[in-house]
Protein backbone atom coordinates (compact mmCIF):
# COMPACT_ATOMS: atom_id res chain seq x y z
CA UNK A 1 0.00 0.00 0.00
CA UNK A 2 1.89 3.74 -1.16
CA UNK A 3 1.75 5.87 1.73
CA UNK A 4 1.52 9.53 0.65
CA UNK A 5 3.32 12.43 1.78
CA UNK A 6 -0.05 13.50 3.99
CA UNK A 7 0.10 9.84 5.67
CA UNK A 8 3.19 10.48 6.76
CA UNK A 9 2.98 14.20 7.82
CA UNK A 10 0.33 12.68 10.08
CA UNK A 11 2.33 10.11 11.32
CA UNK A 12 5.48 12.12 12.09
CA UNK A 13 2.61 14.80 13.86
CA UNK A 14 1.56 12.09 15.78
CA UNK A 15 4.53 10.49 16.76
CA UNK A 16 6.02 14.14 18.01
CA UNK A 17 2.71 15.27 19.84
CA UNK A 18 3.11 11.62 21.51
CA UNK A 19 6.56 12.49 22.42
CA UNK A 20 5.91 15.66 23.81
CA UNK A 21 2.81 14.56 25.97
CA UNK A 22 5.44 11.83 26.75
CA UNK A 23 7.85 14.11 28.33
CA UNK A 24 5.26 16.22 29.51
CA UNK A 25 3.67 14.11 31.80
CA UNK A 26 6.87 12.72 32.80
CA UNK A 27 8.00 16.00 33.67
CA UNK A 28 5.29 17.11 35.73
CA UNK A 29 4.94 13.49 37.28
CA UNK A 30 4.92 15.33 40.86
CA UNK A 31 1.97 17.35 39.51
CA UNK A 32 -0.66 14.38 38.80
CA UNK A 33 -3.99 13.95 40.56
CA UNK A 34 -3.40 17.67 41.86
CA UNK A 35 -6.11 19.94 42.86
CA UNK A 36 -5.78 23.68 43.01
CA UNK A 37 -5.75 25.32 46.25
CA UNK A 38 -7.58 27.70 45.39
CA UNK A 39 -11.28 27.21 43.55
CA UNK A 40 -10.68 30.02 41.22
CA UNK A 41 -7.53 28.29 39.66
CA UNK A 42 -9.21 24.79 39.82
CA UNK A 43 -11.63 26.36 37.59
CA UNK A 44 -10.17 27.88 35.32
CA UNK A 45 -8.15 24.38 34.55
CA UNK A 46 -11.38 22.73 34.18
CA UNK A 47 -13.09 25.30 32.30
CA UNK A 48 -9.53 25.19 30.33
CA UNK A 49 -9.77 21.27 29.68
CA UNK A 50 -13.97 21.38 28.89
CA UNK A 51 -12.90 24.16 25.88
CA UNK A 52 -10.00 21.87 24.61
CA UNK A 53 -12.52 18.45 24.62
CA UNK A 54 -15.31 20.51 23.02
CA UNK A 55 -12.74 21.70 20.40
CA UNK A 56 -11.46 18.24 19.52
CA UNK A 57 -14.75 17.03 19.35
CA UNK A 58 -15.60 20.18 16.82
CA UNK A 59 -12.37 19.03 14.73
CA UNK A 60 -12.66 15.42 15.01
CA UNK A 61 -16.58 15.22 14.43
CA UNK A 62 -17.18 18.03 12.34
CA UNK A 63 -18.96 20.68 14.81
CA UNK A 64 -16.89 23.49 13.83
CA UNK A 65 -20.16 25.58 13.62
CA UNK A 66 -20.79 24.19 17.23
CA UNK A 67 -17.74 24.86 18.47
CA UNK A 68 -18.06 28.65 17.05
CA UNK A 69 -21.40 28.74 18.83
CA UNK A 70 -19.76 27.91 22.12
CA UNK A 71 -17.31 30.50 21.26
CA UNK A 72 -19.66 33.08 20.60
CA UNK A 73 -21.92 32.27 23.55
CA UNK A 74 -19.21 32.32 26.20
CA UNK A 75 -16.62 34.51 25.28
CA UNK A 76 -16.44 37.22 27.86
CA UNK A 77 -16.27 34.07 30.76
CA UNK A 78 -13.46 32.23 27.88
CA UNK A 79 -11.44 35.58 28.33
CA UNK A 80 -11.83 35.82 31.83
CA UNK A 81 -10.53 31.84 32.24
CA UNK A 82 -7.86 32.36 29.67
CA UNK A 83 -6.61 35.80 31.44
CA UNK A 84 -6.94 33.46 35.04
CA UNK A 85 -4.81 30.76 33.89
CA UNK A 86 -1.72 32.64 32.26
CA UNK A 87 -1.79 34.57 35.43
CA UNK A 88 -2.21 31.40 36.96
CA UNK A 89 1.02 29.88 35.49
CA UNK A 90 3.55 33.51 35.58
CA UNK A 91 2.20 33.55 39.32
CA UNK A 92 3.31 29.94 40.13
CA UNK A 93 6.14 29.71 37.24
CA UNK A 94 7.45 33.52 37.14
CA UNK A 95 9.70 33.83 34.11
CA UNK A 96 8.88 29.96 32.64
CA UNK A 97 5.31 30.81 32.74
CA UNK A 98 4.27 31.42 29.71
CA UNK A 99 6.16 28.59 27.94
CA UNK A 100 4.98 26.18 30.29
CA UNK A 101 1.59 27.27 29.79
CA UNK A 102 1.96 26.58 25.97
CA UNK A 103 3.27 23.44 27.02
CA UNK A 104 0.41 22.63 29.11
CA UNK A 105 -2.55 23.57 26.71
CA UNK A 106 -0.08 21.24 23.87
CA UNK A 107 -0.05 18.25 25.98
CA UNK A 108 -4.08 19.12 27.16
CA UNK A 109 -5.01 18.94 23.44
CA UNK A 110 -2.71 16.11 22.91
CA UNK A 111 -4.25 13.99 25.52
CA UNK A 112 -7.64 14.72 24.53
CA UNK A 113 -6.58 13.91 21.05
CA UNK A 114 -5.31 10.64 21.80
CA UNK A 115 -8.26 9.95 23.73
CA UNK A 116 -10.47 10.43 20.85
CA UNK A 117 -8.21 7.75 18.64
CA UNK A 118 -8.55 5.37 21.48
CA UNK A 119 -12.40 5.48 21.05
CA UNK A 120 -12.33 5.70 17.26
CA UNK A 121 -15.66 5.63 15.90
CA UNK A 122 -17.12 5.46 19.50
CA UNK A 123 -15.85 9.02 20.09
CA UNK A 124 -17.94 11.21 18.12
CA UNK A 125 -21.86 9.35 19.00
CA UNK A 126 -20.27 9.86 22.80
CA UNK A 127 -19.12 13.02 23.34
CA UNK A 128 -21.62 15.51 20.58
CA UNK A 129 -23.70 15.64 23.38
CA UNK A 130 -21.35 18.15 25.09
CA UNK A 131 -22.74 20.84 22.41
CA UNK A 132 -26.10 19.93 23.71
CA UNK A 133 -25.24 20.24 27.56
CA UNK A 134 -23.45 23.49 27.26
CA UNK A 135 -25.36 25.32 24.64
CA UNK A 136 -28.49 24.54 27.83
CA UNK A 137 -27.06 25.96 30.78
CA UNK A 138 -28.94 28.83 31.84
CA UNK A 139 -26.18 31.35 31.44
CA UNK A 140 -22.27 32.05 30.89
CA UNK A 141 -22.29 32.01 35.11
CA UNK A 142 -22.50 28.40 34.77
CA UNK A 143 -20.47 27.11 32.44
CA UNK A 144 -17.48 26.72 35.62
CA UNK A 145 -19.60 24.07 37.43
CA UNK A 146 -20.41 22.17 34.22
CA UNK A 147 -16.96 22.21 33.55
CA UNK A 148 -15.85 20.56 37.53
CA UNK A 149 -18.46 17.86 37.09
CA UNK A 150 -17.24 16.62 33.95
CA UNK A 151 -13.93 16.30 35.02
CA UNK A 152 -11.68 16.35 32.02
CA UNK A 153 -8.37 17.74 33.45
CA UNK A 154 -6.46 14.60 32.56
CA UNK A 155 -5.05 12.43 35.47
CA UNK A 156 -1.60 12.61 34.14
CA UNK A 157 -1.52 16.73 33.46
CA UNK A 158 -3.11 17.74 36.38
CA UNK A 159 -3.94 21.18 37.96
CA UNK A 160 -1.50 23.48 39.85
CA UNK A 161 2.31 22.94 40.93
CA UNK A 162 2.80 22.49 44.74
CA UNK A 163 6.00 24.90 44.45
CA UNK A 164 7.78 27.31 42.55
CA UNK A 165 7.88 24.74 39.41
CA UNK A 166 10.65 22.55 40.80
CA UNK A 167 9.11 19.51 38.65
CA UNK A 168 9.10 21.04 35.27
CA UNK A 169 12.66 23.38 35.72
CA UNK A 170 14.40 19.69 36.49
CA UNK A 171 12.82 18.20 33.64
CA UNK A 172 13.95 21.23 31.69
CA UNK A 173 17.70 20.56 33.02
CA UNK A 174 17.71 16.93 32.47
CA UNK A 175 17.43 16.97 29.02
CA UNK A 176 20.21 19.28 28.19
Amino acid sequence: MPVNSKTQTASRRARVGALILAMFMTSTSVMADQRCADPGDQSHFEVTALKTELMVIALTCEERDRYNAFIQRYQPTLVEVNRGFTNYFNRALGRAGQRQLDIYITALANSRQQGAQVLGSDFCPRNRILFEEVAALNSPADLAAYAAGKDLVPVGLGACVSGPAAPIRQASRSSR
